[in-house]
């Protein structure tokens, strides 16, 4: 009842700051992606292929005319979009993005997102702590204008649940002021076949503007047996509504249905013989294991997002975006916690989160202002609520318990953070500074004694087991503040200076396995109580040059690490769970850039050098180990890229070469992962049709040369042989032609 009295004061606060501040001076609200630099490097009408951010931070937004240059084509990874910028991992599954198997597949500046919380939606933090695999195909990249990535530090005013990793926000293609819309089909290698659907209705009478898309997906697994996924559906509707002048309300809702087979995780031995194991995947025997039909994931997603835009006059701006997301669905295979080796786990995920951003923006006496607040209630899982186990049996699979994960969430993951933010210029130099206080509280959950329940709903589960004990949760407190500078030298160089402290993940890893160890429940609560956000401190210092043609933006980083969730080994016993114990360094070189040497060809690129390592050996059970100075496991020193475009008339071709150097899979360095680099190649002819609009063909291979690699690790910050990591190999070349028509 507190937090939502906070809540309610602040957002009654800033209603009343907006009436009371409505004789000052106006700015345009920022929207939510980074200020992009003014930079026209394109000529004959080309759009620019990236669009470096503008100010003290680095980043940079991809715009959607240049998302087939990165996008995995299944059309949903918002992460393989911006995998063209400098200190930027990516690696998926499959080749289309589509597959639901496997950890979040993202690395900025050596920070893995383990716990999928990175991403948001014209700035709301959709994605939650440990979500199901739903949420990540809710949103059709055809539905996207661009997609934004800040690595930190950056300005208070972007949120996210986590910003160790960074902030990286889609950006909606709202509905068009004129009718219109767009037909696409898709099909591929591996059985891959895409449909999508798009109507915008124009700008109505009533001051109304709206959109409705659907789109089907389908794909077999490239190795192994099984569909990946076997269906995903998605419905997706907008609504901008024009009340007053001054005065916009927007709605945005998404459904998204999808199924699919999960992919084969090699051990390091296999990995390390990918001659003999390239292939190798889930079968289709109903009496092993290994069956496809019991190694799949299905979800069902639900979004309602929505924006109050309003100008209290010509002098400020109030901004408020309630949101909803509901998931529901399953992760069934082997290895889940809990589950004998002999068995398949089958992980039950339902659960919601919603919240309100709020914020109103205004000038007075020449400096831009900005107050916001952040409200979001998550609901468990995660961590893992509710395992329950089943035996193979002649006629396919048969009941056999509940695991000791059969939890019941008293209290859920809760975020609450106010800030304030001002920017200012001074002559040649702009300034922006600000902070966020930050309040974080970690759920309470109650353990149930599910032996003889039966094959139920997890909640009725509860109601039939024994209640065993309650792990009370907490609320952890942070101040992220932050100040950036901007030098302008002359019109087209620029010094780039920023400081800011961002928050990591709590070890909500170690749930489970403090629940499966057998450990007492007042031990249980005092490991619980170790968990706390982890921090950053993070500085960066850069050049911007730009100019009509070409621009250049060199940067520099440096970044400490504290409270990092690593698991840590129950000393006289085999368990392990994890702790925010970790202490580590980050530093590195990166460059960006882009040039038109004609009108016709565009070419860019971007290289980074990453030192990412503990600054402290790390205790392991009764032994330490010696991991300072270690680059961290799964983080390359070198990653580059180097693309072009370049237009015939109607033709286009557009080569991309991506090179991730050698990584570790664990932290002493006993597992090395060697360097690859992929080349995909895309070719598109464009058509205008008189009085109807444009038909667009595209040819696409991806991973020309066919090289076999491995590509995506699961990983903790610590790998050691209690707690090895898994590989999926890279997927083969792949062929993907598309016709498309917008009209």
């Amino acid at each position: 009842m507190k937090i939502k009295a906070v809540m309610r004061y602040t957002v009654y606060t800033l209603i009343m700051a907006a009436t009371v501040k409505s004789s000052l001076a106006w700015a345009e609200d920022g929207a939510n992606a980074p200020k992009l630099q003014a930079i026209t490097v394109t000529g004959s009408g080309q759009t620019p292929l990236v669009l470096p951010s503008l100010g003290a931070g680095t980043g940079a937004t991809i715009p959607n005319s240049s998302f087939d240059l990165f996008q995995s084509p299944g059309g949903t990874n918002a992460y393989s979009i911006v995998s063209g910028l400098p200190s930027v991992m990516v690696q998926t599954t499959d080749p289309y993005g589509l597959s639901s198997s496997g950890p979040v597949g993202i690395s900025i500046r050596g920070e893995t997102s383990i716990k999928g919380a990175i991403g948001t939606v014209e700035g709301i933090p959709i994605s939650a702590i440990d979500p199901g695999a739903g949420q990540q195909f809710l949103f059709d990249s055809e539905n996207l204008r661009s997609v934004s990535l800040l690595t930190p530090p950056f300005a208070p005013e972007h949120i996210s649940v986590f910003t160790q990793e960074g902030y990286l926000n889609r950006n909606i293609r709202w509905a068009a002021d004129h009718f219109g819309g767009e037909v696409s089909q898709s099909a591929g290698s591996f059985g891959f076949h895409k449909t999508f659907l798009r109507l915008d209705s124009g700008l109505l009478a009533t001051g109304t503007k709206f959109f409705i898309s659907s789109s089907y997906a389908h794909a077999d697994a490239w190795r192994g047996n099984g569909a990946a996924p076997d269906y995903r559906y998605n419905g997706t509707f907008g609504v901008t509504q024009r009340i007053t002048r001054r005065l916009t309300a927007k709605l945005f809702a998404v459904y998204d249905d999808m199924k699919g087979a999960s992919y084969l995780p090699l051990s390091y031995a296999q990995a390390s013989n990918l001659g003999a194991n390239y292939n190798l995947g889930y079968n289709a025997n109903p009496q092993s294991l290994n069956y496809s039909g019991y190694n799949q994931q299905k979800f069902q997603d639900y979004a309602l997002m929505g924006e109050i835009r309003w100008r209290t006059s010509s002098h400020g701006t109030l901004l408020i975006k309630p949101f909803y997301i509901q998931e529901n669905g399953y992760t069934m295979g082997t290895g889940l916690p809990g589950v004998k080796p002999n068995q398949i786990g089958y992980w039950s995920i339902n659960h919601h989160l919603y919240g309100v951003l709020a914020k109103y923006d205004f000038h007075y006496a020449q400096t831009k202002f900005s107050l916001g607040y952040w409200y979001e209630n998550i609901q468990p899982p995660g961590p893992p609520t509710a395992v329950k186990a089943f035996n193979i049996a002649p006629d396919g699979l048969q009941f056999s318990n509940w695991t000791p994960l059969l939890v019941n969430p008293v209290s859920n993951n809760v975020f609450n953070s106010p800030y304030f933010q001002a920017k200012r210029a001074f002559g040649p130099v702009t300034v922006t500074a600000g902070v966020r206080y930050l309040t974080e509280q970690i759920p309470t959950l109650s353990v149930y004694n599910g032996s003889g329940v039966g094959d139920v709903s997890p909640s009725q589960a509860i109601r039939d087991a024994a209640f065993k004990y309650t792990i009370n949760g907490h609320t952890d407190y942070q101040w992220l503040p932050y100040i950036g500078a901007l030098y302008r030298f002359t019109p087209h160089v620029s010094l780039t200076a920023a400081y800011g402290r961002d928050n990591g993940g709590p070890a909500l890893e170690m749930w489970p396995k403090l629940v499966l160890s057998g450990m007492p429940a007042a031990a249980a609560q005092n490991a619980w109580n170790t968990t706390r956000p982890g921090t950053s401190n993070a500085f960066s210092l850069g050049l911007a040059i730009t100019h009509t043609r070409w621009y250049l933006r060199p940067d520099v980083f440096y970044t400490t690490y504290n409270h990092k969730d690593i698991p840590i080994n129950v000393p006289g016993t085999s368990a392990f769970y994890n702790q925010n114990l970790g202490v580590g360094k980050a530093w590195g070189l990166e460059i960006q850039g882009a040039v038109q040497p004609l009108d016709d060809l565009q070419v860019f690129g971007s290289a980074a050098y990453d030192r990412a390592y503990f600054t402290q050996n790390i205790p392991d059970g009764q032994t330490i180990l010696p991991v300072s100075g270690l680059q961290f496991p799964d983080v390359p020193k070198f990653l580059a890229t180097l693309g072009l475009r370049y237009r015939y008339h109607r033709f286009t071709v557009s080569p991309v070469i991506q090179y991730t150097g050698l990584r570790y899979a664990d932290s002493l360095h006993t597992q090395p992962v060697p360097a690859y680099c992929i080349t995909n190649l895309n070719f598109a002819y464009h058509q205008p049709l008189r009085h109807v609009g444009e038909l667009t063909a595209r040819l696409q291979f991806l991973n020309l040369f066919n090289r076999h690699y491995i590509g995506l690790i699961s990983q903790n910050y610590v790998q050691t042989g209690a707690s090895a990591a898994t590989f999926y190999p890279g997927a083969p070349l792949t062929v993907v032609g598309s016709l498309a028509l917008r009209f």
